[in-house]
């Protein structure tokens, strides 16, 4: 019997690859990169795939939002142990969002059923903010305040939405358990450990 091919040995590899998830946009359909642009349905907060030329012709026709690309880290951020504690927040990891339809900010921490919203004392956000004013500078309803208090050191930075909420799904997709398991932890410090990577320090 002939020795298998090149040729044959190579399809057999292959077809014996994980497919690789393509993301596409969802106007056009065209592939998209990794880091590809998010418009945003704010009325179903929907998140939507897009290439740069979608985005332009789509951005201004009413319901759709483009999300800011900032990524700042918050490398000198005062967030006291006893404030931290006023937001009644029971993990050391949240969002904060500015609501313009509730003209007041919303905080979110992640569960095993997705984002839980927390019930926020808006004193306590007046005061976080008297602290860092550079919270002043969030956009309403697509930037958000995330926070990471699980480690040694807090790590606090300003991000789009969405980030937030791929942060979020993840751990959900990864939960085991009562705890979430070491899964969730490692694809916290990777997420964590990218975002420091891709984000500018915060201007003085």
């Amino acid at each position: 019997m002939a020795a298998p091919s090149l040729i044959s040995k190579l399809r057999k590899i292959a077809t014996s690859l994980p497919e690789i998830e393509v993301e596409r946009c969802n106007f056009c359909g065209t592939i998209l990169s990794p880091d590809h642009r998010h418009l945003v349905d704010l009325s179903q907060m929907k998140f939507i795939c897009t290439c740069e030329m979608c985005m332009i012709l789509n951005v201004g026709k009413g319901k759709y939002k483009p999300l800011p690309q900032r990524h700042l880290h918050l490398g000198d951020f005062i967030m006291p142990d006893e404030l931290w504690s006023d937001f009644l927040i029971p993990v050391n990891m949240a969002f904060f969002v500015k609501s313009a339809v509730r003209n007041g900010t919303i905080a979110y921490y992640p569960a095993p059923t997705g984002a839980t919203e927390s019930k926020l004392k808006m004193e306590a956000w007046n005061s976080l903010t008297e602290f860092n004013p550079i919270l002043k500078s969030l956009t309403y309803d697509l930037e958000a305040l995330l926070v990471n208090r699980l480690g040694d050191a807090g790590q606090y930075y300003i991000v789009p939405i969405d980030k937030c909420y791929k942060l979020i799904g993840m751990i959900r997709m990864a939960w085991k358990g009562i705890f979430g398991g070491k899964e969730v932890n490692d694809i916290i410090n990777r997420f964590f450990n990218e975002l420091k990577e891709k984000s500018a320090p915060c201007p003085i």
